[in-house]
């Protein structure tokens, strides 16, 4: 299992955008939250950008009050690329990541201080 840690400190304007030093490409297993200073009701956004300039999001925390672990999961498409309904439990799988990861923060506070870590398997 691979790693990438995406963490900093918000801007006055409690705003931060950190992107990762790498492109990484696998399925994403797991994302862990670090909510060290971040003010109470920040949002964050973690999403990737493929070389084709495709933007895909990972995970959505709104109003974030403390750290966490996430396990995103997408639904699947029948043959006919028809979405499934995600109601059996087997209907989802674990997103693809494809390009450079980037976290972005907004009402973190000023001086804010957070980030998460990206679990996937290569």
């Amino acid at each position: 299992m691979k790693k990438m840690r995406l963490y900093g400190t918000c801007s006055a304007l409690g705003a931060l955008t950190v992107t990762g030093e790498r492109s990484i490409s696998g399925l994403l297993v797991a994302i862990k939250y670090l909510d060290t200073s971040f003010a109470e009701g920040a949002d964050i956004v973690i999403s990737t950008t493929s070389a084709d300039g495709l933007n895909t999001n990972l995970l959505t925390i709104t109003d974030g009050d403390a750290s966490a672990t996430y396990y995103p999961r997408h639904v699947v498409h029948s043959e006919a690329g028809a979405a499934l309904t995600g109601t059996a439990g087997g209907d989802r799988t674990m997103p693809l990541l494809e390009g450079v990861p980037k976290m972005v923060v907004a009402d973190g506070g000023n001086g804010g201080v957070g980030g998460v870590i990206l679990y996937w398997l290569e």
